[in-house]
């Protein structure tokens, strides 16, 4: 294991990844304070992408630890898709249809091996050297039943203007009251939604009337349904992508898109 503390590809509230390298091949090493982390999380994490094989999936090659850290050696990526959005990253993507497309396939392979993500944003897909996206970052994930369905006995997971609504309906409610609650992967298909609309707008969000996401606003009219697809920051109405995108951030989760139809969609677009 070889890796340098200056070389900083990126830095979380748990953890922070290096650039390094593993048997020879240039890799990423995320480096996980063992002491603030929860162990189930960090179990999580590893757990799933030791169960995940696919090229639209960040790949973990290996994992080690010390007495405080643990290092989840993985591929190597060069940027993130928040840095795209937001113009920092300037190299070579993907088309935007083939770009959606490898995030709906990723996190389809995702739902199919029976997890859930539950923190499906920009900065978590990343970009490859080849410029092939990658979903990252499973310290949410968990694994879900075979209809796709999970408990809801813990506060919301993830980044709340990406979080869908019966997600953080439950802000409110008491731990008894969430043991009974169950949702499923559908969630995820809702924050890739807006992931989709940030990606085409270059940082605009369904629930922003019209402009860049709000941390106060945003999480309220995502709860209440109040969605602006056209707005300053949107998409016009004939736009390939603007009836699936809608129909990807339905409130009501059972009549929300499922993925296959929104593959269905891009790949005939």
């Amino acid at each position: 294991m070889d890796y340098k503390e200056e070389d900083v590809l990126g830095k979380g509230g748990f953890a922070c990844v290096y650039g390094g390298t593993f048997k020879g091949e240039k890799v990423a090493y995320k480096k996980i304070d063992k002491w603030t982390l929860d162990d189930i999380a960090q179990e999580r994490e590893e757990y799933t992408m030791q169960n995940l094989d696919h090229p639209n999936v960040l790949k973990l090659l290996d994992v080690q630890q010390d007495q405080n850290f643990k290092y989840l050696i993985l591929e190597l990526c060069v940027s993130t898709l928040f840095d795209y959005v937001e113009g920092y990253y300037k190299g070579k993507m993907p088309s935007e249809i083939d770009g959606m497309i490898q995030m709906a396939r990723g996190l389809h392979y995702i739902h199919s091996n029976h997890f859930v993500h539950r923190d499906i944003k920009p900065s978590n897909v990343l970009i490859s050297p080849t410029f092939i996206l990658k979903i990252s970052d499973f310290g949410f994930s968990r694994g879900v039943t075979g209809s796709g369905s999970f408990s809801m006995s813990s506060e919301p997971k993830g980044t709340r203007v990406y979080c869908s609504p019966e997600f953080l309906s439950t802000e409110e409610k008491t731990k008894e009251e969430k043991e009974k609650i169950r949702v499923d992967v559908s969630i995820d298909v809702f924050s890739l939604g807006c992931l989709f609309f940030n990606y085409l707008t270059k940082g605009g969000h369904p629930f922003a009337n019209g402009e860049r996401p709000n941390e106060i606003f945003t999480p309220a009219n995502i709860k209440n349904g109040e969605k602006i697809l056209n707005g300053r920051m949107g998409l016009p109405e004939n736009h390939y992508a603007y009836d699936m995108i809608d129909g990807m951030t339905d409130k009501d989760p059972g009549k929300r898109w499922q993925l296959k139809l929104a593959l269905e969609i891009l790949n005939e677009a």
